[in-house]
């Protein structure tokens, strides 16, 4: 696993085990598009599975609190993964997020619809970004086999930062008004 991903990862888990130990579910959501961002990003299956495994831990932590029932608990599983990754054991964090995973979906049997949401969610951030460099969203939506409805829906609600080149217009005029004084 290439560092930058592993810190990316360390860093996710530790906030994923603050914000279980503080109750603040909500945090989850966002950390889980923190992970879907870079999933997509480094087209790497260990954010990846970060991501899922975040996405699907809120969704069922949010449906035990409203059903009145006990959320599982992941804290001291994440707290394994962050020591096994910590000590370059990547082999080892596998096993438990694949534990962690397993035992998400027994708790939940919508985890297969996390997962594709999550891969969904991470195809659509990722044809964002290669709209931003000038691609059509035709053809963007092409290569990354999803609808231009997804992608236009999305890149509507996204604030792109498009750099403005050269000299501003009052600036230009000024100039033309000179030019021809």
């Amino acid at each position: 696993m290439r560092q930058i991903i592993k810190e990316d990862i360390l860093d996710v888990i530790k906030k994923v085990i603050t914000a279980l130990k503080n109750e603040d579910y909500s945090t989850l959501a966002e950390l889980s598009n923190h992970t879907i961002h870079d999933a997509s990003i480094f087209q790497e299956d260990d954010p990846l599975t970060l991501a899922v495994l975040v996405y699907a831990l809120s969704k069922v932590i949010h449906r035990s609190i409203e059903r009145g029932q006990t959320a599982p608990d992941a804290a001291s599983s994440l707290q394994k993964a962050h020591e096994a990754l910590t000590n370059d054991d990547d082999n080892a964090y596998r096993a438990i997020m694949k534990d962690l995973l397993r035992n998400i979906g027994q708790y939940d049997a919508q985890l297969k619809l996390y997962i594709q949401e999550v891969i969904q969610q991470a195809r659509i951030k990722k044809a964002s970004k290669i709209y931003e460099h000038g691609i059509s969203i035709a053809r963007t939506a092409e290569l990354l086999g999803l609808s231009q409805w997804e992608l236009q829906n999305y890149i509507g609600k996204t604030v792109m930062d498009i750099p403005h080149d050269g000299i501003k217009a009052t600036d230009r005029l000024k100039k033309a008004r000179e030019l021809f004084k």
